[in-house]
C-alpha cells in the first residue's frame, strides 16, 4: 500500500509538469490569449470586480512558477511522507494559505484599481471553514482549486440578472486540485475532472481569456460556493 501511494504522488507529479508546459510551448499562434490574465472577485466586491490585463512575458512566466508553487506544496502535503499521510493536516493548509496569500498580493502590485480588499484575511477564513463541521448548512461550502485547464464564466462580460444572481462557473480541468468543506465529507479531487460551480464569492485568477474550450491555461481560486458538481 506505501509502495502504491509514492507511485501515485510521482504520478501526480509527471501528469502536471507535462501538462503545465506542453500547452504553453506548443500553443505561439495564441500568445495573446496566453497573456491575459483575468481577475474576478464576486461576492466580496461592491461591483463584482472584473478585470483582464495583458501580462508581460516575464510576468507570465512568474505567474505560472507561483501556481507550481502553490499545487507542489499541495503535492507534498498529500504524499504519503507527509505529517497527516494523504489527509491535509490544519498546519500543512496554513502552508497552502501562506503560499497562496503571498501570489495574491503580488499581483495586487501589478493591478492598479486593484480593490482594497484584504486577501490575507479572506484567505485565513476559508480555510478555518475546512475545519468547521457545521459549514454548508446555513451559508456556503468553502472552496480552494487550482490546476490546469478550461474556464467558462456565463455572463461574466455585461451585467444580466442571471449571470448577477447565478455566478457560475464551468471548469474542465487537464489537470487540478480541488478541496470543498462542508458538513457532508469534505470534497478532496485530484487528476482531470469537469467542475461546475454556482453562487461562487470569492477570489478567480487565470491565465488566458475566459471562455469554453479557449486556451488551457493555470486557474486558481478560493473562496465560497453553493452548489458544486464534479
Amino acid at each position: 500500500m506505501r509502495k502504491k501511494k509514492k507511485l501515485i504522488s510521482l504520478i501526480f507529479i509527471v501528469l502536471f509538469l507535462t501538462i503545465l508546459y506542453f500547452p504553453i510551448i506548443n500553443a505561439e499562434e495564441t500568445i495573446n490569449q496566453e497573456k491575459i490574465l483575468t481577475i474576478w472577485m464576486p461576492g466580496i466586491t461592491k461591483d463584482n470586480y472584473f478585470t483582464q490585463i495583458e501580462l508581460s512575458e516575464e510576468k507570465r512566466q512568474e505567474f505560472i512558477d507561483e501556481l507550481y508553487s502553490t499545487l507542489n506544496v499541495i503535492n507534498n502535503t498529500i504524499s504519503p511522507n507527509s505529517v497527516g499521510g494523504s489527509k491535509i493536516t490544519y498546519e500543512e493548509w496554513q502552508h497552502i494559505k501562506d503560499i497562496v496569500c503571498s501570489f495574491l498580493n503580488s499581483i495586487k502590485t501589478d493591478i492598479q484599481d486593484f480593490p482594497s480588499l484584504d486577501t490575507d484575511k479572506l484567505a485565513t477564513e476559508i480555510i478555518e471553514d475546512f475545519f468547521n463541521p457545521f459549514i454548508g448548512i446555513f451559508r456556503p461550502k468553502p472552496v480552494f482549486s487550482a490546476g490546469i485547464g478550461n474556464t467558462w464564466i456565463p455572463f461574466y462580460d455585461y451585467e444580466t440578472f442571471f449571470g448577477f444572481m447565478f455566478r457560475s462557473m464551468i471548469i474542465k480541468y487537464q489537470f487540478g486540485f480541488t478541496h470543498i468543506g462542508g458538513l457532508a465529507q469534505c470534497r478532496l479531487t485530484i487528476g482531470k475532472f469537469f467542475m461546475i460551480n454556482t453562487l461562487f464569492s470569492g477570489i478567480f485568477i487565470n491565465l488566458g481569456d475566459i471562455g469554453f474550450e479557449q486556451i488551457v491555461g493555470p486557474t486558481l481560486f478560493i473562496g465560497t460556493i453553493f452548489l458544486s458538481r464534479i
